[in-house]
């Protein structure tokens, strides 16, 4: 009896170990980086040279849009949670057709730390396990972005990344 206490002591650790392991915060719909006040007004751009130079990416994500809706109702949608985030500016990445309507949804994939978009802008790089699993690209450019005459018959994910160009 007594060499089966310790060892039981020992298993009881190890799940306790492997308990704290599992607890990991997956949930990327929450956003934890950095907190700036709302905004009330924001700019979209294409490209990352569009950016001031004082501009800073604080938030990377994909954002999923129901089918059926306008492209002025999905930079409405964009918009507001932008603002909501302290955003200046939106850099608008490409878009996919996606099957499931998740509904209207913002996944955050970081950065873990801010960074100038014009000097270290590196791409879409996040969110790819994600971005692959979906359907054929969608052209929502600066024709179909905000036009209430444009929707889409299907649901669609959307690259983006929110910035911050004050001080």
């Amino acid at each position: 009896m007594k060499n089966r206490i310790p060892a039981l002591v020992a298993i009881i650790c190890a799940l306790f170990l492997l308990a704290g392991c599992g607890g990991k915060d997956s949930d990327l719909t929450a956003y934890k980086g950095t907190a700036y006040p709302p905004t009330t007004k924001v700019k979209y751009i294409y490209l990352s040279s569009q950016a001031a130079p004082a501009c800073r990416v604080f938030a990377e994500l994909l954002v999923t849009l129901p089918a059926a809706m306008s492209g002025e109702m999905m930079r409405e949608q964009l918009g507001t949670e932008a603002k909501k985030r302290g955003a200046d500016m939106v850099l608008i990445g490409q878009s996919r057709q996606m099957e499931d309507d998740e509904g209207v949804s913002f996944v955050y994939y970081g950065p873990q730390k801010e960074y100038l978009c014009n000097e270290q802008w590196c791409g879409w790089k996040f969110g790819y396990d994600a971005w692959e699993e979906q359907g054929d690209f969608v052209n929502i450019g600066f024709k179909e972005w905000g036009n209430e005459n444009v929707s889409f018959e299907f649901p669609v994910m959307l690259q983006a990344a929110f910035l911050h160009c004050g001080k």
